[in-house]
């Protein structure tokens, strides 16, 4: 049997909860419950230089015929996750996050995420109205672009923008921390490279970073509301 993996072109909600959970030392089942104890909201946003697709043979013992796996796999991502909340968890997840007692991954165990924590910043949401490089939540609404549309001047306008139904929450099986169920679902649209002007605002920031380039960048970021 062939079966193709893609990957995200941004880590989802579930992947933030599940390195939040390494950084601190828990299982997935006990830091979901966590995160939502202390109230965090998250932000995400980045892009990545390139990507392949990577094919696999599996050995299952329930199956005497070998599966074939082709994953897809992405080159120097560089991701940007903000989270928000009160002061007292922000610190909390600056500690973890700064010395985190796993690991943290993207996904698979070996995919291994060099993480730099930045400062603690105090500001409120804004209203954010042109997107890229992110996620939002749900199914926005975007102004016609007529550059999409000009063949005179094409432009490699990147990933497309992609919407996925995705989990956010998860029942566990007796306890194990594996065995899991979906139990809970949201509609996430990805923005691609192209910024898209969304004909309502959505909450988030305005975040400045210094881009691989050495300029000054800004990011807009919206909060993602589970």
């Amino acid at each position: 049997m062939y079966k193709y993996h893609r990957s995200l072109p941004l880590p989802p909600y579930t992947s933030v909860v599940g390195m939040f959970g390494a950084a601190i030392g828990k299982d997935m089942a006990t830091a979901q419950e966590i995160f939502k104890s202390l109230k965090l909201k998250v932000g995400i946003a980045g892009s990545y230089a390139g990507g392949c697709n990577d094919t696999w043979r599996v050995l299952t013992t329930k199956n005497p015929e070998n599966d074939v796996v082709e994953r897809q796999i992405l080159f120097k991502p560089i991701y940007h996750i903000l989270f928000c909340g009160d002061e007292s968890p922000i610190r909390f997840c600056e500690r973890a996050f700064s010395y985190p007692v796993y690991p943290l991954s993207l996904g698979r165990p070996d995919d291994i995420a060099n993480v730099i924590v930045h400062d603690i910043s105090e500001c409120e949401p804004e209203n954010l109205q042109i997107l890229s490089n992110t996620v939002v939540i749900g199914v926005p609404s975007a102004q016609a672009d007529e550059s999409l549309f000009d063949i005179d001047k094409p432009i490699n306008t990147g990933p497309c923008t992609l919407l996925y139904r995705l989990p956010v929450h998860f029942l566990f099986e007796n306890g194990f921390a594996y065995e899991r169920t979906a139990d809970e679902f949201r509609d996430f649209t990805f923005i691609g490279n192209h910024p898209i002007t969304l004909k309502e605002q959505v909450k988030g920031f305005k975040i400045e970073i210094n881009s691989l380039a050495g300029e000054l960048e800004t990011l807009n970021i919206p909060i993602l509301e589970i």
